[in-house]
């Protein structure tokens, strides 16, 4: 017997089995994994480094949002929407790790 636990379906409380998902997850999983393989090469590649760098330099490490220092390169446009502006320079601010971090919950 599978372990179970107490799920809500349909309004009632039944078991189910911990892996009754597995496949579904796998799925998922392995388009996450693939498109972030892409991603990772992406941002450790040199070309990527070295445009981060030029941006910083270019706005002497200021934030784009707050006016603190920058310590990293946003795409304004996220490459996950739009993959092909990964390198275009009108896509790219400096911006603050506090600034990169609350972005996130401004979308």
């Amino acid at each position: 017997m599978k372990p179970q636990k107490l799920t809500i379906a349909n309004g009632r409380r039944i078991l189910t089995d911990y892996d009754s998902r597995q496949k579904e997850y796998q799925d998922y999983n392995k388009s996450r994994w693939k498109y972030n393989k892409e991603v990772i090469q992406f941002y450790n590649s040199p070309i990527w480094r070295k445009t981060s760098k030029m941006v910083l330099l270019e706005n002497d490490y200021v934030c784009a949002v707050c006016g603190g220092e920058a310590t990293m390169t946003d795409h304004v446009v996220s490459i996950k929407k739009d993959w092909s502006k990964r390198l275009d320079r009108d896509n790219l601010q400096p911006i603050c790790k506090a600034c990169n971090d609350a972005k996130g919950s401004w979308r």
